[in-house]
């Protein structure tokens, strides 16, 4: 019994309620605007972005402590000089248009995300897609990771969409990898997406993004000899590089050496406490996205490959998690498809987990979400334990995923076995 379309008339109404929820969310987004903007944190990334392309106008450094000077941890660069170099561009934008680019170009690309994740899951394209485009986008909004991501203006989204985008082109397109390798040159974590590519036996996407990394570590050297020599000469490995005298407790490094810090209560957690969980839970991660992509569900594969980036980063700020962006759509949609209650209450439950809710305070921001909740013994337990909140869904969503393509290839052997 074939399904009956929906009429021009349902699908335009569509289209046009979600694009006003979209709207209202984004007039919601921008009230609390006005309180980033009070508490001197609004675009504070972004900023960084555009200090480091002004320093290499000028002729700056931007590695060397107490040299550099830039509007950061240690006022040092975290990213390679590739990086700095493509910043440039934006220190060139007048100033008004710096916020308007920071957020809307990260909730552009955060549609792009969304929509690459329905086409995954089947929905064609038309007004009915655009609606569900947009609601999804209204909802991801309120995500603690979205909110503080477009709060700092960091480049996590951008990141995430090159990497879905690549891994969307088809397989014999001869600039598959070359997004991959872009980001990898950004920001280096996304190298675990080569890794993938090689275990999946993606050979060619994978020579092709690690020539466009070695490119951007080429063009840096071109444009940035000595800070180039810098970075890549020693720089690169300095655990303070990122978080300055940060310690590995603090609530909002969302990792698996994270937890493990704030249950031993070690700031200075040597590495041989957690990174032996790292190399079990990234074995485990790019496992389950080696099966994921072998079954043909190749943006479930790159989703779990970003969940498991994040977890096994030795610092992974909330903001990281912006992978929760396309588990939330293909939750929906499996809910959504299932005609049954109960695949909401998950759904459900791993999104209120991850809201922006107010109660807790950080940089004296009003809706930090339940990872910044008080600490003091009064809290209790559960409070504490919600500190880890992000972890503990990322782990529980690689369950979900090794649940679901354990599941389907049970029921596929047992289809061959009746079948016989």
């Amino acid at each position: 019994m074939g399904v009956r379309p929906r009429s021009p008339v349902r699908s335009g109404l569509s289209a046009v309620a979600g694009g006003l929820v979209l709207v209202g969310a984004c007039v919601l987004y921008l009230r609390w605007h006005g309180v980033w903007v009070a508490a001197g944190a609004e675009l504070g990334d972004f900023k960084v972005y555009v200090a480091a392309g002004q320093a290499v106008l000028d002729g700056k450094p931007l590695y060397e402590p107490w040299k550099a000077a830039l509007p950061t941890i240690a006022g040092t660069f975290k990213y390679p000089p590739f990086a700095a170099v493509l910043f440039v561009p934006l220190a060139l934008l007048p100033t008004w248009a710096l916020p308007v680019f920071a957020l809307g170009g990260n909730l552009v690309l955060m549609l792009v995300v969304i929509r690459l994740g329905l086409r995954a899951t089947g929905q064609p394209p038309g007004r009915t897609a655009v609606a569900w485009t947009a609601v999804l986008g209204a909802l991801c909004l309120a995500m603690q990771p979205v909110e503080w991501n477009l709060l700092w203006g960091n480049v996590n989204v951008l990141l995430m969409a090159l990497v879905l985008v690549d891994a969307a082109l088809p397989e014999d397109n001869r600039w598959k990898g070359v997004l991959t390798g872009v980001a990898a040159g950004i920001k280096l974590i996304p190298l675990i997406f080569i890794a993938h590519l090689l275990l999946t036996g993606r050979w060619r996407a994978a020579g092709t993004s690690a020539a466009a990394f070695l490119v951007t570590i080429g063009l840096g050297f071109l444009v940035l000899p000595g800070e180039a020599g810098y970075f890549w000469g020693g720089g690169v490995t300095d655990p303070d590089r990122v978080t300055g005298t940060g310690s590995a407790d603090a609530p909002e490094n969302q990792s698996v050496r994270g937890v493990v810090a704030r249950l031993l209560h070690d700031p200075d957690l040597p590495s041989a406490y957690w990174v032996p969980v790292a190399v079990v839970v990234g074995v485990a991660g790019l496992l389950l996205a080696r099966r994921a992509s072998s079954r043909g569900e190749d943006y479930l594969a790159t989703s779990v490959v970003g969940v498991t980036m994040v977890l096994v980063t030795p610092v992974a700020w909330s903001h990281y998690w912006v992978w929760f962006v396309p588990f939330f759509v293909l939750g929906v949609r499996w809910a959504a498809t299932s005609r049954r209650w109960w695949p909401w209450v998950p759904v459900v439950a791993g999104y209120l987990l991850v809201l922006a809710w107010p109660g807790g305070r950080n940089w004296d921001m009003p809706f930090p979400g339940l990872i910044f909740l008080p600490t003091h013994p009064a809290a209790g337990l559960v409070a504490r334990g919600l500190q880890n909140v992000e972890v503990g869904v990322g782990l529980l969503l690689l369950v979900a995923v090794a649940v679901h393509l354990y599941r389907g290839n049970r029921s596929s052997r047992h289809s061959r076995r009746s079948l016989g």
